[in-house]
């Protein structure tokens, strides 16, 4: 948050003029035929991709565990999300998290008689951001005591045979992937829930772009990082192996 903060009058200045622009607009239909329509395709391409989904694979064995002890399927969290924005929208916010971080870290600079330059001004507004960040953490506690996985909270296997067993270059590497995560956000206009999650109902073409650059991105880093790693492990165990036998 600081680090975007620091950078924020250069970066303030990319890509010029800000403007609303939406998909109904361009093609000049209804908002109502077009948000109707990109439902139905999204639901659509969603149903087709999890089909192909590469990690379920991994997840076979969670089939028979109860629902919070096992992770949670797209189309029950994109529901519960979906009634989240709603509410928000209804109260007059702006469902974003990395407007919350920032609102959060403006909060408490403000502490310290700083002022940030990205947040010039504090608000009604910036309060609901920050403490709608700071509901994350019991949040998150909330959910692993009802999974009754206090206790066993880990990192994934495809984690640890990715990155490493050690802590320090794990935690480097989540601690420079977060960095880059929100000053990418930020400049953007957006993470993932405030960008596309909020954004595409209002048929955004910005948020469309920004969502369409997460996901294949994510996509991309996630088959080079752990599917391409996995399959790297797995081929040299399976030679070490056969070597073995053949010894």
């Amino acid at each position: 948050m600081y680090v975007y903060d620091l950078i924020f009058p250069f970066v303030s200045e990319l890509g010029g003029e800000q403007r609303f622009i939406t998909w109904a607009m361009i093609v000049d239909v209804r908002y109502g035929y077009a948000a109707i329509i990109s439902g139905m395709f999204f639901l659509a391409m969603v149903f087709t991709l999890d089909k192909f989904d590469p990690s379920k694979k991994f997840d076979q064995d969670q089939s028979g565990m109860p629902l919070l002890k096992r992770e949670w399927g797209w189309l029950s969290t994109g529901v519960i999300a979906g009634l989240c924005i709603f509410a928000s929208t209804a109260l007059g916010e702006y469902l974003s998290f990395a407007g919350g971080f920032l609102a959060l870290g403006a909060h408490v600079a403000s502490l310290l008689d700083y002022t940030m330059q990205s947040v010039p001004s504090l608000s009604e507004s910036t309060e609901w951001r920050a403490l709608l960040v700071v509901g994350l953490f019991p949040g998150a506690l909330l959910s692993s005591y009802l999974a009754g996985t206090v206790d066993k909270e880990t990192v994934t296997p495809l984690f640890k045979e990715a990155i490493s067993s050690s802590m320090a270059l794990r935690g480097g590497s989540v601690f420079s992937g977060a960095v880059l995560m929100i000053i990418g956000a930020l400049i953007g206009g957006g993470c993932t829930t405030g960008a596309f999650m909020s954004g595409w109902p209002t048929l955004s073409v910005g948020s469309f772009a920004m969502g369409g650059v997460f996901f294949a991105t994510a996509m991309l880093t996630a088959h080079v990082i752990y599917f391409g790693r996995y399959h790297l492990v797995l081929g040299v165990k399976e030679r070490f192996t056969l070597n073995l036998a053949n010894d």
